[in-house]
């Protein structure tokens, strides 16, 4: 399945797009920007053909909140999280993502390799408010970490992303958010994406390399939402991420793809 992601980092903040959209519907007179109870957006994203490539293709994504049960979920990239526990500036909740492996990719020599299944990350994560309405009526500085395993058994260890993000009320309408972002994972991990081993040295001509896990990525994302209606918002998301370290230096990076990666989505979201 031709289904390898970005770093996790820019394409879960890409997803937020669904968020900006709730967001810039708030009802008219409220101080702050508490998402709605319900919503959902999809549209289109372009993104690289595996982390690390310099091919790009265009796939359908989207967003979506709703509660049940007294639980909260929302979508968290292509993956689902519930928060669990609100209590003023915190919310701590479990997430269940799925991350892409490798194969059938545009690049000729690296498809050689021998195929990567995908994983499904599940995890916690917390989110904390630091401040509300400082540099605009309404707007929003936050911070969240999360932290989680391979439920599947592709790759050992800990995968694990931060952000720091603000959002703002520019007028009625109109919601805009950046967010920064960085992401790290295991030893295992890198070792399964980005060694090449003697096996796939010998099938691609690529040099033997053994890559080392820690922090994977660095990245920001910015997102405008623009309410066409009471209901109805279009919103569009653009991101940058660049590899760091022995992610960047793998030679399906450095010398088939690059260590700079982008992500561009536009999407049209309902609340209701």
């Amino acid at each position: 399945m031709k289904q390898v992601l970005l770093a996790t980092s820019v394409f879960c903040a890409a997803m937020i797009a669904g968020q900006g959209a709730a967001h810039a519907q708030i009802a008219e007179g409220s101080q702050s920007s508490p998402v709605p109870r319900n919503y959902v957006a999809g549209g289109a994203a372009m993104l690289p053909d595996y982390a690390g490539s310099d091919d790009y293709r265009v796939i359908p994504f989207g967003a979506a909140r709703f509660e049940l049960g007294g639980v909260s979920f929302r979508t968290n990239g292509p993956g689902l999280a519930a928060t669990l526990y609100e209590t003023g500036p915190w919310e701590l909740g479990a997430y269940v993502r799925w991350s892409g492996g490798r194969d059938d990719v545009e690049d000729e020599i690296v498809d050689r390799m021998r195929d990567v299944d995908s994983s499904l990350i599940t995890g916690g994560y917390v989110d904390l408010t630091l401040a509300e309405n400082v540099l605009a009526e309404r707007d929003r500085f936050g911070i969240g970490v999360d932290a989680g395993l391979d439920a599947l058994g592709n790759f050992d260890g800990i995968a694990w992303s931060a952000s720091a993000d603000y959002g703002v009320m520019v007028s009625r309408g109109v919601f805009a958010a950046l967010s920064a972002s960085v992401s790290g994972f295991s030893d295992d991990y890198a070792d399964t994406l980005f060694s090449v081993d003697a096996v796939d040295a010998a099938a691609t001509g690529l040099s033997l390399y053994t890559a080392e896990g820690g922090v994977r990525d660095v990245g920001v994302t910015a997102i405008l939402d623009v309410a066409v209606s009471r209901s109805w918002s279009v919103t569009g998301v653009a991101g940058y991420s660049r590899l760091l370290g022995d992610y960047a230096d793998s030679p399906i990076v450095a010398e088939r793809g690059s260590e700079d990666q982008v992500f561009l989505g536009l999407a049209i979201g309902r609340r209701f």
